[in-house]
């Protein structure tokens, strides 16, 4: 009797020592994962020394266009969401929401602002999650970041008549964004066409890429395994709830998917998972050879803005 009951005692030693461990590992892998950037590393400067680095005229940009400063009261959990409005003529105009990557805000994706502005649009640029001036916490992979995204969506349909046309773009982590925005139906009945540049198709594989990379001695499955349940514990929700390849096969917008064969961050099977899995009748898979991450626009500008005009136009 007294062997059996050592026994039971060790194991239930083991048993919570074994949840500890568990729980430990994935609390570390969660406060990785779920804060990537924070305000002070994308304040707003940040995003006009990235525009000095490319040679982009801020100051001719801000005097051509009409740029008004509006901030959302988000309808998730109430904190401000800053947006640039910008204007190409009258605020009665199709309109294109524009969806930063990681580590940039919504000034940093001014050049492919003045794209669309030169073609006619209005165009509403907005800091993601823990970004520019949203102090929102935790960067989730385009989840909770698609509540912010419907929001303005909301807000842009408010501005314009219902014959006008909202088209929502993303980059990257934006892409991400955008992509787990099919699954609202605010995203259905609103938007007319979408465009994923370089979008990440989950977050569980841009951690295992990342694990890999960096290297912690516990084997990958595990720490995705422990990360995942942490998340689920503290979030309510899952790495599987940020899957964008779920979500194309919901889709009901027309969606333009941008890659490079030449990506490393968000590799070219990515986008082409996305792609495969639209159910969308109109579809569109855009491809370049040998340029890096994000960079299509800058490298192949004008493919890059033939393309996109002739799809959404």
């Amino acid at each position: 009797m007294k062997g059996l009951k050592f026994l039971i005692t060790l194991l239930i030693v083991l048993a919570v020592g074994a949840a500890g461990i568990v729980y430990y590992t994935g609390s570390r892998v969660f406060e990785r994962s779920l804060q990537m950037v924070d305000n002070e590393s994308t304040a707003l400067q940040t995003g006009y020394d990235y525009l000095e680095t490319i040679q982009f005229d801020v100051s001719d940009f801000q005097r051509k266009y009409q740029i008004e400063n509006v901030n959302l009261t988000s309808t998730f959990d109430g904190h401000t969401i800053p947006a640039d409005y910008i204007l190409s003529g009258s605020l009665n105009s199709d309109t294109v929401i524009l969806v930063h990557g990681m580590g940039g805000n919504r000034v940093s994706v001014y050049p492919q602002a003045e794209m669309f502005l030169r073609n006619g649009y209005n165009v509403l640029t907005y800091d993601q999650r823990s970004s520019g001036e949203n102090t929102a916490p935790y960067t989730t992979y385009g989840y909770w970041e698609s509540r912010d995204l419907i929001d303005c969506i909301h807000y842009v349909d408010e501005q314009i008549d219902e014959d006008r046309k909202i088209v929502a773009w993303g980059v990257s982590f934006g892409g991400a964004t955008v992509g787990n925005a099919f699954a609202d139906q605010c995203f259905w009945k609103k938007v007319d066409y979408a465009v994923l540049d370089s979008p990440i198709s989950n977050m569980r594989d841009m951690l295992e890429m990342s694990m890999n990379e960096t290297g912690s001695g516990f084997p990958v499955s595990f720490l995705l395994t422990a990360g995942n349940l942490v998340t689920k514990s503290k979030l309510n929700f899952s790495y599987e709830d940020t899957d964008v390849v779920h979500y194309a096969g919901q889709a009901t917008v027309p969606t333009l998917v941008i890659n490079s064969r030449a990506d490393t961050v968000t590799p070219f099977y990515m986008g082409e998972d996305i792609y495969n899995a639209l159910s969308v009748e109109k579809k569109q898979l855009y491809t370049v050879e040998g340029i890096p991450h994000g960079n299509i626009h800058l490298l192949a500008p004008a493919e890059y803005e033939q393309v996109v005009m002739d799809f959404i136009q």
